[in-house]
């Protein structure tokens, strides 16, 4: 059996794909293990989709400190960047500053934000749950992040008042 140019084409198209979306879920799973662990407080918002599923949308108290501190800084309207947390002993977070390459303590961290159309996104804005669950995730006060080095957050739990995985 002969193979086409095209078909090849196809073929190590395909099988490069399927390599990049591996090596994506491989890096995840790195940072699930070994992520520095950061807590965010949530802020209030609806926790249901009857075309997704269950789920909880996220948005965060920090979000309105950042913003604060974006539009004294440059005023844009859609960039991305860095700011600067220090880490209590449940590791919350607690906004400082916007990070302009200043050394950090050893309990501060640097994340990533994105500002889009005037509002701040961290790394997700919303929580997939098993059917039937929306009651004890009705409970979380705070979103549990693995967070690289360079600031990248993964969300890995919801936590209740008492940071206590749901």
């Amino acid at each position: 059996m002969t193979f086409s140019k095209s078909r090849l084409g196809v073929i190590a198209s395909a099988l490069i794909i399927l390599a990049l979306v591996n090596l994506n879920i491989y890096q995840q799973e790195q940072q699930l293990v070994t992520g520095n662990l950061v807590v965010f407080e949530l802020a209030p918002v609806d926790p249901r989709s009857l075309m997704q599923g269950d789920y909880m949308a996220l948005n965060y108290q920090i979000a309105s400190k950042i913003s604060q501190a974006t539009q004294l800084e440059n005023g844009l309207e859609n960039h991305d960047g860095l700011f600067v947390v220090t880490l209590n002993q449940h590791n919350l977070a607690q906004f400082d500053n916007l990070y302009q390459g200043q050394p950090l303590l050893p309990n501060q961290h640097i994340i990533q934000y994105r500002m889009r159309n005037g509002s701040v996104k961290l790394a997700s804005n919303a929580f997939f749950f098993e059917e039937g669950r929306a009651e004890a995730f009705a409970k979380a006060k705070y979103g549990e992040f693995r967070v690289t080095p360079e600031g990248k957050m993964l969300l890995s739990n919801m936590l209740d008042k008492d940071f206590k995985r749901i």
